[in-house]
């Protein structure tokens, strides 16, 4: 009874300052080790105790060292409550919640900060996924062990491992194919399916989800996604018909999931041949679709353009495609953009012009030498470089000094030719000016606008397009619109 009083006692002295050191000794861990069949199992009981203390009796009853860094002292107390488990376990279990790590050797406990400095992502990966492997053994039929099967299919996929990746999924749904993971494994199976083309297999994952029972959140890009694989598979209308049911019963909102919806079936309208439908959604839908979206529509309005026989309007939306891809991409729009104004030189020169200030004038050499022999003029040379600028500096000396009569027709010629001249972009800036102030006078200032904004848009040189946009607010400025010259210097006429 007096040794039980003097381990009680100093539970119930009021607390003072002391150290955590001496706090723990009052709650200190339980530790006990078995022998079973030559398995050594521990069981560990410890309620805002020191980790340093709970090591050192460790220790002592496995007959190691303990190798810590300065971590192990600064580590916070910790609470663990574990019965008959390996001694790996018991490491992972109380030194994780403190931050730390644990190693195993034959008569030393290497302890260390978990997740150091020193780990590269690729090896906190690797631990991770060990982490999460070694739960789905111990714990195969827990309910757990479906989302450890898929947080190592998701780890696989940050790792770059996509084949690892879909296995997991695979194996997920194997084993456990009602678990609460089953749509999302379903749904990543799926798209790594489609990523690597096999279409066949991505349809018969989104058909899986789209009919499984409580997965209601899952059930609409399910069917977006099944109606994307079933167009890949060469079956438009059946695509389309997926997409009509799934707006008729799941209206959308969300502009990700709506623009998704939209661009399945403008691609699938393309492919009907049902171009003019094609280019309706594109322009009642332009307003609703997400950033990724937009970047995909100039594309898509070209080939619903061509697809409709709007070769000048396709040849323009071409070299809007042009001016944002890269590599052979730009190249074939370059080429398709000259290839459909291949009955109008003119606009072949005009493609042709863009494409060598952009460095890929060899793209549409053969297309440019088509159309400069059938307006019979040849390439001009360098020579011809001050002859032009001199022509240009006179015609502007006519408009600033208001001689009109003399200006028009000489910028009038320029314009015309402006095709067939190897225009800087500083020179090809003056000389639309010049023909806009003309037009000012002649037919008002609408009209020089509208001069102004046809060759704005076929014209994205980056120099040509700011020289452009000072000159017309300068215009603007002229005529007392300064509201319209504030938005000029912004490249809005």
């Amino acid at each position: 009874m007096n040794a039980l009083l003097v381990l009680v006692l100093p539970l119930l002295v009021p607390a003072s300052p002391v150290t955590r050191a001496a706090q723990v000794e009052l709650e200190p861990a339980i530790v006990q080790l078995e022998q079973v069949d030559g398995v050594e199992l521990w069981s560990v009981r410890a309620q805002r105790s020191s980790p340093a203390a709970l090591l050192r009796r460790i220790a002592e009853l496995s007959g190691r060292e303990v190798d810590a860094t300065t971590a192990l002292e600064r580590a916070p107390l910790i609470s663990v409550s574990l019965d008959r488990r390996p001694l790996s376990e018991v490491l992972e279990y109380a030194l994780g919640s403190a931050g730390l790590r644990g190693e195993l050797a034959e008569r030393v406990l290497i302890v260390r900060p978990d997740l150091s400095s020193e780990d590269t992502p690729e090896q906190c990966l690797g631990a991770a996924s060990a982490a999460w492997a070694r739960a789905a053994a111990r714990f195969p039929r827990h309910p757990i062990a479906a989302s450890a099967r898929l947080a190592q299919g998701e780890i696989d996929e940050l790792r770059g491992h996509p084949d690892a990746a879909r296995a997991r999924y695979l194996d997920a749904l194997t084993l456990d194919p009602a678990s609460i993971t089953a749509p999302e494994a379903y749904l990543r199976a799926g798209r790594i399916a489609a990523e690597r083309g096999d279409w066949s297999e991505a349809s018969e994952h989104f058909r899986a989800l789209a009919n499984l029972p409580a997965a209601e959140e899952y059930r609409a890009v399910a069917r977006v996604e099944l109606a994307r694989a079933t167009l890949a598979l060469g079956d438009a209308k059946s695509a389309l018909h997926i997409l009509d049911s799934l707006d008729e019963a799941h209206p959308c909102w969300d502009r990700t999931e709506a623009s998704a919806r939209a661009l399945v079936r403008i691609e699938a309208l393309l492919v009907e041949r049902r171009f003019q439908d094609a280019l309706v959604e594109l322009e009642a839908g332009a307003a609703r679709f997400d950033e990724l979206t937009k970047k995909r529509l100039p594309r898509l309005r070209a080939r619903a353009l061509e697809g409709a026989g709007l070769a000048q309007e396709a040849s323009q939306a071409w070299l809007l495609v042009a001016r944002e891809e890269s590599g052979p991409a730009r190249v074939q729009a370059y080429q398709t953009a000259a290839g459909l104004c291949a009955d109008d030189p003119l606009g072949v020169l005009f493609v042709a012009r863009e494409a060598k200030a952009a460095g890929f004038g060899a793209a549409v050499a053969e297309a440019e030498h088509a159309a400069r022999e059938r307006l019979g003029v040849a390439a001009p040379g360098t020579d011809l470089a001050p002859a032009l600028e001199a022509r240009l500096v006179q015609a502007e000396r006519w408009l600033a000094r208001g001689q009109l009569e003399r200006a028009t027709p000489e910028f009038d010629e320029l314009y015309r030719e402006r095709a067939l001249l190897e225009l800087t972009p500083e020179q090809h800036a003056r000389l639309v000016l010049g023909q806009v102030r003309c037009l000012r006078q002649s037919a008002g200032l609408e009209a020089a606008v509208a001069v102004a904004q046809a060759e704005r848009a076929r014209t994205t040189t980056r120099e040509f397009r700011r020289a452009l946009d000072v000159g017309m607010a300068h215009v603007f400025e002229e005529s007392a619109a300064f509201e319209r010259a504030a938005d000029a210097y912004q490249g809005s006429y």
